[in-house]
C-alpha cells in the first residue's frame, strides 16, 4: 500500500474510474482538521456531491431525518460526518448513492481512539437510566477497518491510499443478464400470464432500469409504475427515455406509455389492460401489495431484498407466502451482477462487512437435538467472535420483517439488552433478545402521568400504565421479549418455547413481570398464550409494513397478579365494543383465538330460557341477534368446536357487526335462503353446545 500526500487523490480516483468501482475513504483526526481536509479535497457545492453533517462550517451540508431523502439519487462524492453521529441506516443508505468511480468519505476520530470514543448517536441505543463509556460497535470497526479495501487519510499518520489493481469490466455479463430478464418478463406479459412476476436484487443491480427498458420494449402496452417516493423510480423513466430517444427532464409523471401513480391511488383506479409495476415493493405494507395484486390482472413486483429501509423481510416472508399460496407457480427472477458499477466493488464489500449486511445463517447442526445447551451471550462475546455475531444477526433478520442495520448497532451497544441462545457446539439454533425496562423513579413516573416525558426504551411499562394508570408497572422491573428467532430448519420442534422458558428461569429472580409486543396474527398469539402470557392490549394503528395491529402480552409474578387481572378484565370488556367499529376488519380466526381465552360468566336461567325458545323458531336476524350476541360474549368457548362457517358467521356478523351483504359475499352465501339456513344452523349448534355443558 503506497503513501501519498493527503491532497493527492488523483491516483486513487483515476484507478477507480478505470475499474468502474467505488471506494470508502476515511478521514481520521480531530473534527475541525477533517472538515478542513474535506473542503480542500472536494467542492462541496458541486451538484455531484452530497454532504451529511451538522457542522456549521459546511454550508451545503444537510442532515436528513428520513432515508427516502437520501435514496434514489447519485453522486460522485458523498460525505458522512461521523462526529454528527454514526447512524448505520443513514450511512448505509448514503453508500448506495455513490456512482462508479466515486468516493464515500467518512469522518472519524483516529482509529486508535475508536474503542473509547462515544459519538452523539450513542444515545439512540441507550434506554433511560442507562449509560455506557464505550461502543462495542465502533470497537469492532476499529478491528475491521484495517483489513478492508478502503483508503485512510489520518491527521497523525498521513495518507494510506488503497489503490486497486486494474480489473476487467464484467458489465457485459450484467447487461446480458438484464436482457434475459427483460425478455422473460416481456414473454410472460405478452402471453397474458395472470400470475405475478417477482424481480429481486441487491442495490446497484439495475432493477429500476430494467423496468424502464421493459416498458420501452412494449410501446403499444400501457404501464403504471408505483412506489412511495417518485424519486425512487426516476431511473426507470430515464432509461425509458434513452431507449425511445425522447427527452426526460426529471420530473414528468407520464412519459410515453408509462405513468407514475402513488400506491394508494392505484387501488382506486380501473386497471383494465394496464400492467402494474411496483418498484421498491419491500417499502410498501404487505396488505397494499396484496390489494394491488388482487386488482391488477398483470403485475410485476421489484425490490431490494436486503435493504436499508428495514421492511424487506415483510416482503420476503409474508408477501412471498401469500403469493405461493394463491399461485401454484409465479415467476421469480433476480439480477445478481451490478450494473451501476463493476463486480467486486470495494465500497459494497466494505459496507457489507461493517454492517453485517452479508450475514447469512448457515449451520452444520445435525437433526438430533441431544447435544444442545442453553446459555446467555454477552455483547463483548459477540464483538470478539465474528462468527457468533454474524449467526446471531442473521437469525434476527430472518425472523422479523423490520430488522435494520440500526438494530445491528443496538445489539452491540445497548446495555439494557440481554441475549439468550440455544447452542449446538459452535452453532446457534435460536436466540431470545430481551430488553430490561421499568423501575422508574417517582419524578419520571409523575412526568409520564402528566404527559410531559416519554423516557426512551421503556416501551412496555409506559404502554401498560397508559391503559389504566397503574403506576406499579412503571415502578416494577420488566423483561420485554423483543424477539425470539429459531433457525428455519429447527422450527416446529418446540425450541422457541424451551428458549423462552430458559429465559424466564434466568431472569425470574430479578424481574417482576415479563411481556412482549408483536404484530398480532393467530399463530404468534397462540405461541404466547400457550406459554402462559395474557393479551392485555391491542394497538389502534396498523403497522405500515405488516398491516397488523400490535398486541401486548404479559406474564406477571405474584406481586402484580391483581394489576394483570385488572388489565385483562378491562381489555375483554372494551374489546367486544371495539370489534363492532375499530376492529371490524380483524380476521375471524384471530378474533376467535383472543376470545377463547377470555374469562367466562355463567349463562343465567333467563338467558337460557330465551335461547331455548329461539332455537325452535326460524331465526330472525334483526330480532334475535342481540340475544345470540349476549350468549356468545358471555360464554365464548361455545364457538370452539363449531364448523368454520358458523364461527365466521358468529364473529363477522354478530361480534364485528359487518353488514349482512358483506357477510353473504365473504361466506359465499349467495341467496337469502342460504343465509337463513346458515344462521339457523349457528343457533342450533350453540344450543347443542350449551346442552352438553349443562349435563
Amino acid at each position: 500500500m503506497h503513501v501519498f500526500k493527503p491532497c493527492d487523490l488523483t491516483p486513487l480516483t483515476t484507478q477507480l474510474a478505470k475499474n468502474h468501482h467505488r471506494q470508502l475513504l476515511v478521514l481520521c483526526g480531530d473534527h475541525d482538521w477533517a472538515i478542513t481536509q474535506y473542503a480542500r479535497l472536494v467542492d462541496a457545492s458541486a451538484e455531484q456531491t452530497l454532504t451529511l453533517s451538522t457542522h456549521k462550517q459546511l454550508q451545503h451540508a444537510q442532515w436528513p431525518e428520513h432515508l427516502h431523502e437520501i435514496l434514489g439519487q447519485e453522486f460522485s462524492v458523498a460525505l458522512y460526518d461521523g462526529y454528527s453521529g454514526i447512524t448505520p441506516n443513514k450511512l448505509a443508505a448514503l453508500s448506495g448513492t455513490v456512482k462508479a468511480g466515486g468516493l464515500l468519505i467518512l469522518i472519524l476520530p483516529e482509529l486508535s481512539k475508536l474503542d473509547n470514543w462515544i459519538d452523539p448517536a450513542i444515545k439512540t441505543w441507550l434506554s433511560y437510566g442507562y449509560e455506557t463509556n464505550t461502543s462495542l460497535f465502533l470497537k469492532r470497526w476499529q478491528r475491521l477497518i484495517p483489513s478492508l479495501p478502503i483508503s485512510v487519510l489520518s491527521q497523525k499518520y498521513g495518507a494510506n491510499l488503497n489503490i486497486p489493481a486494474s480489473q476487467d469490466n464484467h458489465q457485459n455479463n450484467a447487461l446480458q443478464t438484464q436482457c434475459r430478464v427483460i425478455s422473460t418478463l416481456r414473454s410472460q406479459l405478452q402471453k397474458g400470464c395472470t400470475s405475478p412476476s417477482v424481480l429481486s436484487a441487491d442495490r446497484g443491480r439495475g432493477k429500476s432500469a430494467t423496468l424502464g427498458l421493459l416498458v420501452a420494449s412494449m410501446p403499444e402496452q400501457s404501464f403504471i409504475i408505483c412506489t412511495i417516493q417518485y424519486r425512487a423510480i426516476k431511473t426507470a423513466f430515464k432509461h425509458l427515455a434513452l431507449a425511445l430517444g425522447i427527452e426526460y427532464k426529471g420530473y414528468e409523471k407520464q412519459l410515453a406509455n408509462l405513468l407514475y401513480v402513488p400506491p394508494d391511488q392505484v387501488l382506486t383506479m380501473s386497471l383494465d389492460d394496464t400492467i402494474v409495476l411496483v418498484d421498491e415493493a419491500a417499502t410498501l405494507p404487505v396488505p397494499t401489495l396484496v390489494a394491488i395484486e388482487q386488482r391488477a390482472s398483470q403485475c410485476i413486483f421489484s425490490s431490494t431484498l436486503v435493504g436499508y429501509e428495514g421492511n424487506g423481510r415483510g416482503y420476503t416472508l409474508k408477501f412471498a407466502d401469500y403469493l405461493s399460496k394463491k399461485h401454484t407457480t409465479y415467476t421469480q427472477l433476480s439480477l445478481t451482477q451490478p450494473l451501476r458499477y463493476n463486480h467486486s466493488d470495494p465500497l459494497e464489500f466494505a459496507i457489507n462487512r461493517l454492517f453485517a449486511l452479508d450475514s447469512h445463517y448457515q449451520t452444520d447442526a445435525v437433526a438430533t437435538l441431544n447435544s444442545i445447551h442453553f446459555t446467555e451471550l454477552t455483547a463483548p462475546q459477540l464483538e470478539l467472535d465474528e462468527s457468533l455475531l454474524q449467526q446471531t444477526f442473521a437469525l434476527l433478520v430472518s425472523a422479523h420483517y423490520q430488522t435494520t442495520v440500526n438494530d445491528f448497532r443496538q445489539l452491540l451497544d445497548s446495555p439494557s439488552q440481554r441475549l439468550f441462545a440455544i447452542m449446538q457446539q459452535s452453532n446457534i439454533l435460536g436466540v431470545c433478545l430481551v430488553n430490561i425496562e421499568g423501575q422508574l423513579e417517582e419524578t419520571i413516573q409523575s412526568a409520564i402521568s402528566q404527559g410531559t416525558r416519554r423516557p426512551q426504551g421503556h416501551l412496555l411499562p409506559q404502554q401498560l400504565f397508559h391503559v389504566q394508570g397503574q403506576a406499579a408497572f412503571l415502578s416494577s422491573r420488566c423483561a420485554r421479549i423483543v424477539r425470539i428467532a429459531i433457525a428455519p430448519q429447527q422450527q416446529k420442534r418446540q425450541l422457541g418455547t424451551q428458549l423462552l422458558n430458559y429465559t424466564e428461569q434466568q431472569l425470574s429472580a430479578t424481574v417482576d413481570y415479563f411481556g412482549s409486543s408483536f404484530g398480532c396474527d393467530p399463530q404468534l398469539l397462540q405461541f404466547w398464550q400457550n406459554s402462559g402470557y395474557q393479551l392485555v392490549k391491542l394497538g389502534f394503528k396498523k403497522d405500515k409494513s405488516s398491516g397488523q395491529y400490535a398486541a401486548m402480552v404479559i406474564k406477571s409474578q405474584s406481586a402484580l397478579q391483581c394489576q394483570q387481572q385488572s388489565l385483562q378484565s378491562y381489555f375483554e370488556k372494551t374489546f367486544y365494543y371495539q370489534l363492532m367499529n375499530h376492529y371490524r376488519d380483524l380476521p375471524y380466526s384471530l378474533v376467535l383465538k383472543m376470545i377463547l381465552k377470555f374469562k367466562e360468566k355463567p349463562l343465567c336461567e333467563a338467558l337460557l330460557a330465551q335461547f331455548r325458545f329461539v332455537v325452535t323458531k326460524n331465526t330472525n336476524l334483526e330480532q334475535y341477534s342481540p340475544l345470540i350476541w349476549q350468549v356468545i360474549t358471555t360464554h365464548p368457548t361455545l364457538l370452539s368446536d363449531l364448523p368454520r362457517i358458523s364461527q365466521q358467521l358468529a364473529i363477522s356478523l354478530l361480534l364485528q357487526n359487518n353488514t349482512k351483504e358483506w357477510v353473504q359475499q365473504t361466506l359465499s352465501l349467495h341467496s337469502k335462503k342460504q343465509f337463513n339456513i346458515a344462521l339457523q344452523a349457528l343457533v342450533k349448534e350453540l344450543y347443542a353446545r350449551i346442552s352438553i355443558k349443562s349435563e
